[in-house]
């Protein structure tokens, strides 16, 4: 009888002992689906507007304003090709300001239209590199990036809409793509300049192709590359 008394305790103990790990599993399992559910990218733009590339009425004052975009859900059209440009974009476009831009985007996210905004460094040339890092999610893949090309009226670079999702929705290691050059459609003007008459009405976001930055079908992919690494 005694023996039989000292197994039931140690039964019991076994048993939640057994619980107990059990539930730690769980929380360790759940931790690691949300590390697999993010990730963190290094985005690098990778300038090269040069007067010798590029000597169509190239600027003595040639940069680049401060990065400005967001994390959002796949194929959000804020930044899209044929959409009017926003006043936050056009202000980012003809001025190089940021900040209402990032108030535009934050709206968007209280309505979880995307996950976080961000802001880089400017380049004080045509040349160079700016560099952030970024966190996306599952239910956030996607990244739009832009800066102001300077000057000129409405010019700026950007990467829209980069899904960093594979085919088997599985984060991309590394994934590399042209920046292409856009006009807002807020402000005339076909050269390097600013200041110029507010375009009535106002026209539709447009890749740029035609001279001075282009060659009329295409600007050469060497003005800007964008890198996203896996960390």
């Amino acid at each position: 009888m005694k023996s039989y008394l000292l197994f039931i305790p140690i039964f019991f103990c076994s048993c939640m002992i057994s619980e107990v790990e059990s539930e730690i599993q769980d929380v360790i399992d759940d931790v690691e689906n949300i590390v697999d559910q993010t990730a963190t990218y290094q985005v690098s733009f990778v300038f090269d507007w040069n007067s010798t590339d590029f000597p169509n009425e190239y600027p003595s004052s040639a940069h680049f304003s401060p990065l400005v975009g967001w994390v959002h859900e796949k194929d959000h059209p804020f930044f899209d090709e044929g959409r009017l440009a926003s006043n936050e974009i056009e202000q980012m476009a003809e001025t190089g300001s940021t900040n209402s831009l990032v108030d535009e985007l934050e709206t968007l996210i209280d309505q979880n239209e995307g996950l976080a905004t961000h802001t880089g460094s400017g380049l004080n040339s045509g040349v160079g590199t700016i560099s952030i890092d970024i966190d996306v999610s599952s239910d956030f893949p996607a990244v739009s990036l832009a800066t102001m090309l300077a000057p000129s009226p409405d010019w700026f670079v950007a990467a829209i809409n980069i899904n960093l999702l594979d085919e088997n929705n599985e984060f991309v290691l590394e994934k590399t793509i042209v920046g292409n050059v856009y006009d807002a459609g807020t402000e005339d003007g076909n050269t390097f300049s600013f200041n110029n008459p507010e375009t009535q009405p106002q026209d539709p976001i447009t890749r740029i192709t035609q001279p001075p930055l282009g060659d009329g079908t295409n600007v050469k992919a060497s003005l800007c590359t964008v890198t996203f690494t896996k960390q």
